[in-house]
């Protein structure tokens, strides 16, 4: 079973290993569970990621509408239930807000590319820090 052919079918509306794993069942049986790490090394090779990154931010809705009007543009497609998904050809992102508290968890994946994934993860992280500061 090869992961990257089927990851078109794991869009479902969240991002990275964790919507993988929710979506195959567990292994039959013990014997098996080499290839349940085999899967999951080739998984997070497909889509290197940032993990969930949270940060206390005073307005969270204002800056996913930042977020959208910064990115929306170059996307291949935007997602804005639960938050705001952009899928870029090379790389993408999700921003939810955090229910209890003025915060928003962000996580940042690469397709294929562990070199862009910190790139676009200190990138988007810029963002968060000059929308805080008023620098737009």
């Amino acid at each position: 079973m090869n992961i990257a052919k089927n990851s078109a079918d794991i869009e479902q509306g969240n991002v990275g290993v964790m919507a993988w794993l929710s979506l195959n069942p567990s292994l039959p049986s013990p014997t098996e569970t080499w290839l349940g790490s085999l899967l999951m090394v080739e998984r997070i090779g497909v889509f290197p990621s940032s993990g969930e990154i949270r940060r206390p931010i005073r307005d969270p809705d204002s800056l996913l509408a930042h977020l959208k009007s910064l990115y929306a543009r170059q996307a291949l497609d935007v997602d804005e239930r639960n938050g705001l998904k952009v899928i870029f050809s090379d790389w993408r992102f999700r921003a939810r807000i955090v229910g209890s508290d003025p915060a928003i968890v962000i996580t940042v994946e690469t397709r294929c590319d562990p070199q862009l994934m910190p790139l676009k993860t200190a990138e988007l992280l810029s963002q968060l820090e000059c929308f805080e500061k008023g620098i737009r």
